[in-house]
């Protein structure tokens, strides 16, 4: 169930939040699309607050910030598979108290 509540409540906003990162480091939204394993219309979601909209909360939670910070420099600079990618969202997931 946690896995669950993960996906449900938090993937959408740290997605959200590492599109915003990438794409102010200069990636558009197709690169960051491809690098998170995601389409450009759900960067432009993400980007329009659309999709991801727990992320002050999310932000609030002790070390989420700098994980998310750090994950978006690794994609950043080289893409990752998705399953490192997944292992990082676990990552985070670890920090979250989630129900």
């Amino acid at each position: 169930m946690k896995c669950e509540t993960f996906v449900r409540e938090h993937l959408p906003a740290i997605r959200a939040l590492i599109a915003k990162e990438l794409t102010e480091r200069g990636l558009t939204q197709q690169e960051a699309a491809g690098r998170i394993y995601l389409t450009q219309p759900a960067i432009a979601f993400y980007k329009k607050q659309l999709r991801g909209k727990k992320t002050k909360e999310l932000l609030e939670v002790p070390g989420v910030r700098e994980k998310i910070d750090g994950l978006a420099g690794k994609i950043a600079s080289k893409p990752l598979s998705k399953e490192d990618l997944e292992k990082e969202y676990c990552q985070i997931c670890a920090l979250l108290p989630l129900k």
